[in-house]
């Protein structure tokens, strides 16, 4: 299965004018999502997680998905609606976390080539009042194989000053009462390689199983090859964007995508896994 996770900064890579109509920004947005959409048809991916997925908040909605309130602008919904064009027929699903940026309802999504059975998100942050970007929600996203049902989960946390371990602990008590040993964790961490955040999440097994870290499994020799790739708050770069299965999914290939071509403040990770029968 092949899987990508994808920060995709809310709308950022192109400034938002005062003269601008949202209809007209969203066209000249279509040349950035285009790359995304190529790279997902191309690359035939089963399942993209993504975070800092924007809608316009002066919008109003039109479509009413696992009772969540989408609008044209939804970033997620416009990727499958141009997918469709590229004759790729996808599912999605998509919840706000926090208002971004002073005109966006920033969350996350789902995109999947299997239909979503079962959709569900939760607030693991402290914060939950949705003027502050500090508030994070995770969704959680059932799809179906031969093998059963399989959970997953993007994730944006907080950073370890604004709370990332009582966040992440409030994330595996939920997959732990989900109870389902086959899950899929991607996103963005916050957290950089080799941090002792990160040695955290390492070591702490979820419902008895050791994680892997998909990147580190195909690419042992390029441990902290950067993901993050700045922004105008911080021009530093990490790796901090992951990928997360179980122990006995077995991890065949994982890369880094967008290098050459900026999409977003963050690059793409493009795994292929064998999701465990068991």
């Amino acid at each position: 299965m092949e899987l990508l996770t994808l920060n995709l900064h809310t709308y950022q890579e192109i400034v938002y004018n005062d003269e601008d109509t949202i209809e007209g920004f969203l066209e000249k947005y279509k040349s950035i999502q285009r790359k995304i959409v190529e790279l997902i048809a191309n690359e035939d991916v089963e399942i993209c997680f993504f975070q800092e997925a924007g809608q316009y908040m002066h919008e109003e909605p039109d479509i009413f998905l696992h009772g969540v309130d989408i609008k044209k602008s939804n970033y997620v919904r416009r990727l499958v609606e141009m997918l469709a064009e590229y004759g790729k027929i996808y599912h999605f699903v998509w919840d706000m976390a926090h208002y971004g940026f002073g005109i966006w309802e920033e969350g996350l999504g789902i995109v999947s080539k299997f239909p979503i059975v079962d959709f569900e998100s939760r607030y693991v942050s402290r914060n939950q009042d949705v003027n502050t970007f500090y508030t994070r929600k995770i969704i959680r996203a059932r799809i179906e194989d031969k093998g059963g049902p399989i959970d997953l989960y993007s994730v944006h946390f907080n950073w370890k000053e604004a709370g990332f371990e009582d966040e992440y602990e409030n994330f595996v008590s939920w997959v732990e009462e989900i109870g389902n040993e086959r899950f899929i964790i991607a996103g963005d961490f916050n957290v950089s390689y080799g941090s002792e955040e990160y040695k955290m999440v390492m070591k702490r097994e979820i419902l008895g199983l050791s994680v892997l870290d998909s990147w580190m499994v195909a690419n042992p020799n390029e441990p902290d090859r950067p993901t993050f790739i700045g922004d105008k708050i911080s021009e530093e770069s990490a790796r901090i964007d992951y990928i997360l299965v179980p122990e006995n999914f077995l991890v065949k290939s994982a890369r880094i995508v967008f290098e050459s071509e900026r999409v977003s403040d963050h690059k793409g990770v493009l795994v292929d896994v064998e999701i465990s029968q068991k």
